[in-house]
């Protein structure tokens, strides 16, 4: 008896959703979810998606898994192209990430780039070149608000 709760345990905690890796890794993923990853790759690391949105855009046709506090585009349709998070429970190694103030920001991502297009507001790890790797983080009302993980396609 003790040997099947154990087992059930293990299962339960197996099958816990995406936020249980809350971790942001700039210009890789966000929890262990990666850039470059397979559909089937991202649902064994994540599990069943909430939702699952297709369509077609400027740049082709694409797919977006959506999970709760977490969202995976397939630009192109096979691999992952961008993820991004409005979740809190989500941070990088240096404990930033949604809620956190500009100025948090900046202090434990240094080689962030941070500007103003009007009323949005972003700060930025990498170049903002067609096929490079950027993290971007969005800000609203002086904090972050989104997390994106992703290639730069345009």
């Amino acid at each position: 008896m003790k040997r099947l709760l154990a087992v059930a345990t293990l299962a339960a905690v197996l099958a816990i959703p995406v936020s249980a890796a809350a971790v942001i890794v700039p210009q890789r993923g966000i929890a262990g979810v990666a850039l470059n990853q397979t559909k089937q790759k991202v649902r064994a690391v994540a599990g069943a998606p909430v939702r699952i949105v297709r369509g077609t855009n400027e740049f082709g046709p694409y797919t977006e898994f959506r999970y709760r506090g977490l969202t995976v585009n397939f630009q192109g349709d096979r691999r992952v192209t961008a993820v991004s998070t409005g979740s809190r429970a989500q941070r990088t190694a240096s404990g930033v990430g949604v809620g956190s103030t500009e100025t948090q920001l900046t202090a434990a991502i240094p080689a962030v780039n941070c500007e103003s297009f009007g009323e949005f507001r972003s700060c930025t790890l990498g170049v903002l070149e067609p096929g490079r790797r950027v993290t971007d983080f969005r800000i609203k009302n002086g904090k972050v608000n989104r997390v994106v993980v992703g290639f730069v396609i345009d």
